[in-house]
């Protein structure tokens, strides 16, 4: 079976077994929010604009941030926590998805309670293999901030023109050299993560063997492979990410004019209360924006993961019928 026939027979299951959505959305959480694109002017005119901020309101929020600094501190580690436990239910979603298309793609109707159960069953392999392969890019990440932070002191520092100018140069070309090394990195940890996992969950293999299990196949079929990588997370995923995060621009644009009108559109002194509001109101509608898209992109995160998972199947030669072992 080649590309072709996997992308029709994807189509296929996916609109058969609308069920496997669920995984979908709750996997589509953990792929983050839409990126807005493009330059937008946005004017928002009222009979009386605001007036500039009072002169003790920056000192105000100044003792604010003195006095809650301990509420501000639980609220960024409470942010990071939520982050990862949305990362860790997006990783046990994709997990059943991939369960759910192999018994798709083995002819049996997926069963959404089964595959939860079995995903629970098998979700430290897919742990161990996600942060195996998360760590190099983690790893160089630091190094590039370490570099950045490193390479403007030392520009700071310099005391000749021309040697903060050689300098901002050389800090330049290495950005962008360890950017492109970290993309490059980003783009086979990807690859090999698609691999890993179906060969965890598909084959039932520990998650060292399923990351060698991986590594193998990838490199037996790498042109199929990038083939697939450029139709599927490239082509499907990449373009249906970035017109929902196009689009997503204009009911922003809208609801934000729409909170400036009421909180600011009498004019009049601003206060910390008033900007408190507005700031929540925002972050309302931006939740609200995110939680929709990530349900527009359900089935298109349904659909690439069939794919992938029959050309896994196809690759490692899996049996036609052969099914999920119960543990």
């Amino acid at each position: 079976m080649e590309l072709g026939e996997w992308l029709s027979r994807g189509l296929s299951l996916t609109w058969r077994y609308k069920s496997l959505w669920l995984f979908g959305v709750l996997a589509a959480l953990g792929t983050g929010a839409p990126r807005l694109s493009g330059n937008f002017n946005f004017s928002f005119r009222t009979s009386t604009p605001p007036q500039p901020l009072p002169p003790g309101f920056p000192e105000a929020v100044r003792r604010w941030l003195e006095q809650n600094w301990p509420l501000v501190l639980l609220a960024i580690l409470g942010l990071i926590a939520f982050s990862l436990l949305l990362q860790l239910l997006a990783l046990w979603a994709q997990g059943a998805l991939i369960l759910g298309a192999g018994e798709a793609a083995a002819g049996r109707s997926p069963q959404l309670g089964f595959l939860g159960r079995q995903a629970v069953a098998r979700f430290l392999r897919l742990i161990g293999i996600m942060i195996v392969l998360g760590a190099p890019g983690f790893l160089l990440t630091l190094i590039l901030i370490l570099g950045l932070v490193g390479g403007t002191l030392l520009l700071f520092l310099a005391r000749q023109e021309g040697a903060r100018i050689a300098g901002l140069l050389l800090a330049l070309l290495a950005f962008f050299l360890a950017l492109g090394c970290l993309l490059l990195l980003a783009a086979v940890m990807h690859l090999w993560s698609r691999l890993a996992l179906r060969a965890a969950l598909l084959e039932d293999l520990p998650w060292i063997a399923a990351l060698r299990r991986g590594l193998q196949l990838g490199l037996r079929r790498i042109g199929a492979l990038l083939l697939t990588w450029l139709v599927l997370d490239v082509g499907v995923l990449g373009v249906t990410e970035f017109l929902l995060s196009f689009l997503s621009v204009i009911p922003l644009l809208l609801w934000t004019g729409a909170a400036l009108a009421i909180f600011f559109g009498r004019g009049g002194p601003v206060e910390v209360s008033t900007m408190f509001r507005f700031g929540i109101a925002l972050i309302a509608g931006v939740l609200c924006l995110v939680l929709l898209s990530r349900a527009l992109m359900a089935p298109i995160i349904t659909y690439a993961e069939t794919v992938w998972t029959l050309a896994y199947r196809a690759w490692a030669g899996l049996p036609a019928g052969s099914a999920i072992r119960e543990d």
